[in-house]
C-alpha cells in the first residue's frame, strides 16, 4: 500500500507555528495549487485548490521561515480527521490535511529569509 502526496503551489499566507498539546511544535502552511484547461468555447479556465499542509520536527524549522507568495514543492502524506462542528454548526465531516515529509523553497530566498533547505525530515 502506498500513500504519497507531491505538490508544487505558492503560500497563500506565512507559515503559522503552533504548539502541540505534547509540547512539541509544528508549522500550518497553506498552499495553492492551479490548474489550467480549455472548455468547448476554446477559453482559458483556471481552478485553484488550497490544501493545509503540517510541517512537524525538524521540518517545522525551515517551514517557520516561509514567506507568502514564495514558491515550495513539498512531499508528504495525506491524512484524513473527523470534524462535527463548523462555526457553530454541528454535523460530521471529513477534513483531509497533508502531512509533509520534505519541503523545498524553488522561488528566491530573501535576505531576512534563513537560506538553509528543508531537507528530508524522515
Amino acid at each position: 500500500m502506498f500513500n504519497k502526496v507531491i505538490l508544487i503551489g505558492r503560500l497563500g499566507q506565512n507559515a503559522e507555528a503552533k504548539t502541540a498539546q505534547n509540547n512539541k511544535e509544528y508549522v500550518v502552511l497553506n498552499i495553492a495549487t492551479q490548474e489550467s484547461w480549455k472548455n468547448d468555447k476554446g477559453d482559458y479556465e483556471t481552478r485553484t485548490e488550497w490544501h493545509r499542509v503540517f510541517a512537524w520536527r525538524n521540518l517545522s524549522k525551515f517551514a517557520k521561515t516561509l514567506q507568502k507568495g514564495q514558491l515550495v514543492t513539498l512531499e508528504g502524506i495525506l491524512r484524513y480527521r473527523e470534524g462535527d462542528e463548523v462555526k457553530g454548526t454541528t454535523f460530521k465531516h471529513r477534513i483531509a490535511e497533508v502531512h509533509a515529509t520534505s519541503l523545498k523553497r524553488l522561488s528566491k530566498v530573501e535576505a531576512a529569509d534563513d537560506p538553509t533547505d528543508g531537507a528530508d525530515d524522515e
